[in-house]
């Protein structure tokens, strides 16, 4: 398998800012503000929902990705990250662990290890443990990432942001 590779049409599932509104409506879901951005323009931001695994409608995407990268009994953390406008981005980063990134709504750029790879709704890409990335909105997006949580800190961070492994 190649470091980071994009599947097209990994899935059919999408899910727009309607369905993102009822979600949040649903539950008391923990969130805050990833990126840069400036205080004027606070809806450039991305913005990161927290254990959004807990909901049904993740269910059957979840399970399939489990299966097809063979994460039976992993800890694994899913959230969401949502972008209002074009050019919301998250900071350049990388993660003690492998990520697992599906394209609900819209386009994404994601720049891993200065390579570009572009991941529209349907889309998967998978991220190495300490690759440096960076996901950029071509077009309001919304992706839902999957986190392979084989790092030490992972069962005080479940715990914490009640986040427990999801068994299949």
């Amino acid at each position: 398998m190649s470091p980071t590779k994009v599947i097209q049409s990994f899935d059919d599932l999408r899910f727009d800012f309607n369905q993102l509104t009822d979600l949040l409506s649903s539950a008391n879901f923990k969130s805050r503000v990833s990126g840069n951005h400036l205080n004027e323009f606070i809806l450039q931001a991305s913005y990161q929902i927290l254990g959004t695994h807990t909901h049904i409608y993740f269910k059957d995407l979840i399970e399939k990705m489990i299966k097809k990268y063979y994460l039976y009994g992993v800890p694994i953390d899913v959230d969401l990250f949502a972008g209002f406008t074009q050019s919301a981005a998250s900071t350049i980063h990388d993660d003690p662990y492998d990520v697992l990134i599906y394209g609900l709504y819209g386009d994404t750029m994601y720049i891993v290890d200065k390579k570009q790879y572009l991941v529209k709704a349907g889309d998967t890409i998978r991220i190495n443990e300490g690759e440096v990335h960076q996901g950029i909105g071509l077009s309001p997006r919304i992706i839902l990432s999957l986190g392979i949580r084989k790092d030490k800190v992972v069962e005080n961070n479940l715990k914490n942001r009640s986040r427990p492994e999801i068994e299949v």
